[in-house]
């Protein structure tokens, strides 16, 4: 099996995964959105067999201190009694789907991989489904039986804010340039970045259609400039693996959501970064961190 496909299923793939059992989860969602607004377009029409994953009510954890961002990750417990609720089997694979411009499916996949659960992304999601001419269904999922997980979480690498603050490798901001650059900032509370980030906004990544660019396109757009003058090289954070293109990478956004989708696009590169999820939301509600603005 490829890179890519280990992350990514396609349209034509999906039937196939469906048949050998997996569990389809539709997480639309969109920053700004009233809370139901994803909700309301599964009742519209959805791929036949998903369920609804709530990113708000499943995927982030209490809003209880700001250092820790506008989505802090979910524990253990929680994320284990709402994919229960789902009936998530935890020893079958997870396909989770979105539309173009919603980054949740992105969130769901490392929220997922970092519980330990097996789960790929439909490539396109719903626009790529009706597209090939795929039916939609409407109305609420059929009833399932609850399941009982216990899960763990940790198995994919964060970092806290000291750790960005002393890391020594690329650390990658997938926000709107004119939010990087501290021109505007609509949501969180300084404009800025985190000094020493590169911007590499997420929206490049992914077509019209909601598609992955392929692999030559995506290095491209991903890949940073050596920092020594020599060929770049991405490394496994942590000391893993080295992938060529000098430096280990770490990713943040505006709340650790979008982050994960760009994420999701090293990862079809084989690239296994690091991820800060509190995000510019958390570094900058925290008056002792500094801040960058500017290219």
């Amino acid at each position: 099996m490829s890179t890519r496909s280990e992350v990514l299923v396609s349209i034509s793939e999906l039937p196939d995964a469906m048949r050998a059992g997996a569990q389809l989860l539709d997480v639309r969602w969109r920053l700004g959105e009233p809370h139901d607004a994803g909700y309301q377009r599964f009742l519209d029409g959805h791929l036949p067999g998903a369920r609804f994953l709530d990113l708000e009510a499943v995927l982030t954890g209490p809003l209880t201190d700001p250092l820790l961002g506008r989505h802090p990750l979910p524990d253990a417990d929680q994320l284990a009694a709402g994919l229960g609720a789902l009936g998530i089997e935890p020893e079958l694979p997870v396909v989770v789907y979105d539309e173009p411009g919603s980054f949740a499916a992105g969130r769901a996949w490392w929220v997922l991989r970092w519980a330990g659960l097996s789960v790929r992304v439909l490539d396109g999601g719903v626009k790529a489904w009706t597209a090939a001419g795929g039916e939609l269904v409407s109305g609420a999922a059929p009833a399932v039986e609850p399941t009982q997980l216990r899960l763990t979480v940790g198995h994919l690498p964060t970092l806290t804010a000291d750790e960005v603050a002393a890391f020594d490798g690329v650390l990658i901001d997938v926000r709107a340039p004119e939010r990087f650059r501290g021109e505007v900032e609509p949501i969180d509370p300084k404009p800025g970045h985190i000094p020493g980030a590169i911007n590499r906004p997420v929206g490049l990544l992914w077509d019209a259609n909601g598609l992955l660019p392929s692999d030559d396109e995506l290095r491209k757009l991903t890949h940073p400039e050596p920092v020594d003058g020599s060929e770049p090289t991405l490394r496994h954070p942590g000391g893993g693996r080295d992938l060529p293109t000098g430096n280990r990478i770490a990713v943040y956004c505006g709340s650790g959501v979008s982050a994960a989708q760009t994420m999701l696009a090293l990862a079809a590169l084989g690239i296994e970064a690091a991820l800060y999820p509190p995000s510019w939301s958390g570094w900058s509600a925290d008056p002792e961190r500094p801040i960058a603005t500017g290219e």
